[in-house]
């Protein structure tokens, strides 16, 4: 595929002049280094760049009363680490060499590193009540970083970007989420808060993972098998979903409205994007932001695998684990988003896409995840309220990383399963209600068809009874399992008291944990 080959070796060509031009002239600084900028608290924060080989290197703060020294490597590399007090500021960094560089308007708080597909990089001038939002915007404590896009098959040492103070004037083009997100940490932790967003719409998971990650898995193999075949196989691809959008054309003109249009083939859809090649974005927007001291990670991506939902699980988990191997730490708090709400062509692959994200959390430790079954559009893959994504994450991030002891961060979840008369019974970890005071919707239950003694799922009538909920079809006698906010997604409304929506699910009666207490 010569876009794909001619593009990665043109930004490796860019970048390798780049840096053989740094490791051999006056100290510099990755991006990340400005004024502006926001460095975790109360840690050791480290600071690098590249000079010359040998040259004398050291780094004053403003908070410190003693220089740090150290030399620049033979590979023209230097780093050193700096003892960061608890949060304030403004403060200077002065990095002197052959030259010198001060940093200005340097702030001590907490950094969170965003990350994902179009729904994190979705910014707030689009989101819902934007024009309100934006006029009050006013938080000169909140700064953010933008990675600008890059990829490539080698991974870049550096990245393209500048830190922003917080203002009507810059808030607009923020990812809606990590402002909100950032917003709420801010005001409750009472510290500046920084903010670096590293992602690109419509792109996989693959293309965020270390490519050797990838090679190292038997059950990763086939991300890297497909982007061999795409060439090959992109040419009839191609033919079939043109005569095929053609076919769905003809059929919405004689009055066929209710088909959906036919999905745009993988290979196709991936032939003229290049920086979805495995490991591409990996080494092109996460790279050159390692080693920088994160508190954690906010993840929202998962639409462009919904076709992958079987390899998810694993794909997820090991983007996961390369990442924290990266930071050498195995405890970086990974908080993500479930997909949610929208029209797919196919409800049970995105189904399936939301359970893997819901066995991530429940598999890998320091993980958490936010519910959006409340918030989605069927209709619009990109919703607009991103107010209450930002927040939730937010209040996981409060309660799992900063000890808020009462913080409410997790909607109601299932933890038993059992027959009653010809109904189920299905037990929460919390008191439910109903968002919108009606009776519980979004159930479905399922039975053995006896002549084919395969699985069939039917609406289901529900009650609520404190934390548990009756679930019944008057057709059916014998179900065998519950599922909720599965395929009818748009009207599941169950809700705790603080209104975070339940976890959708599906379980057979065989499901009984012991009842473990309410997490907050």
């Amino acid at each position: 595929m010569m876009i794909k080959k001619f593009t990665g070796r043109f930004f490796l060509l860019l970048a390798t002049m780049f840096f053989y031009g740094a490791s051999n002239a006056a100290v510099k600084l990755p991006a990340l280094f400005a004024d502006h900028m926001v460095l975790q608290q109360k840690t050791k924060a480290p600071i690098w760049g590249w000079g010359s080989p040998g040259e004398e290197i050291s780094v004053e703060a403003s908070w410190q009363e003693s220089k740090i020294h150290t030399k620049v490597a033979a590979s023209g590399d230097w780093k050193i680490e700096l003892a960061t007090p608890t949060a304030g500021g403004p403060y200077k960094i002065k990095i002197s060499g052959e030259n010198l560089i001060e940093l200005d308007d340097v702030w001590i708080g907490e950094v969170w590193l965003c990350s994902g597909q179009s729904n994190m990089t979705f910014p707030l001038k689009y989101s819902d009540s934007a024009k309100g939002e934006i006029a009050k915007a006013d938080f000169p404590s909140i700064r953010y970083f933008g990675v600008q896009q890059q990829f490539g098959p080698e991974p870049f040492r550096d990245c393209k970007g500048q830190w922003q103070i917080t203002s009507p004037q810059t808030a607009a083009s923020f990812s809606a989420v990590a402002y909100y997100f950032a917003r709420k940490l801010c005001n409750d932790l009472k510290v500046p808060v920084g903010i670096v967003c590293s992602g690109w719409s419509g792109t996989p998971a693959e293309a965020w993972t270390p490519k050797e990650v990838l090679q190292a898995d038997d059950s990763l193999h086939y991300f890297l098998q497909r982007w061999k075949e795409i060439p090959q196989k992109v040419g009839a691809d191609s033919v079939k979903y043109h005569l095929a959008v053609q076919q769905w054309e003809e059929q919405k003109k004689s009055g066929n409205n209710n088909l959906p249009k036919p999905d745009e083939p993988r290979n196709y859809y991936y032939y003229s994007k290049p920086w979805c090649e495995p490991g591409a974005l990996f080494n092109g927007m996460i790279q050159p932001l390692i080693p920088f001291c994160f508190k954690g990670v906010l993840w929202y991506q998962g639409e462009s695998n919904v076709s992958e939902n079987n390899l998810y699980q694993n794909l997820f988990k090991a983007l996961i684990k390369s990442w924290r191997k990266q930071w050498n730490d195995e405890d970086l708090p990974f908080y993500f988003v479930q997909i949610a709400p929208f029209g797919y062509s196919d409800l049970g692959a995105a189904a399936k896409l939301r359970q893997a994200q819901y066995n991530v959390m429940k598999t890998v430790a320091h993980t958490a995840m936010a519910i959006t079954v409340d918030v989605g559009n069927m209709n619009n893959i990109h919703f607009t309220h991103k107010k209450e994504v930002g927040e939730r994450l937010a209040l996981i991030a409060q309660a799992k990383s900063y000890g808020f002891k009462n913080s409410v961060y997790k909607g109601p979840e299932c933890f038993a399963v059992s027959k009653v008369g010809h109904g189920l019974l299905v037990s929460f970890d919390q008191t439910l209600f109903t968002i919108d005071d009606k009776k519980p919707q979004g159930f479905e239950i399922g039975y053995k068809d006896s002549k084919t003694n395969s699985l069939l799922f039917v609406p289901a009538e529900a009650t609520i009874q404190n934390h548990q909920v009756k679930v019944w079809n008057n057709n059916v006698k014998d179900p065998l399992v519950v599922r909720y906010a599965w395929l009818e997604i748009s009207n599941a409304n169950l809700k705790n008291s603080s209104g975070l929506p339940a976890f959708p699910f599906q379980q057979s009666v065989e499901m009984h944990k012991s009842k473990t207490k309410s997490s907050r």
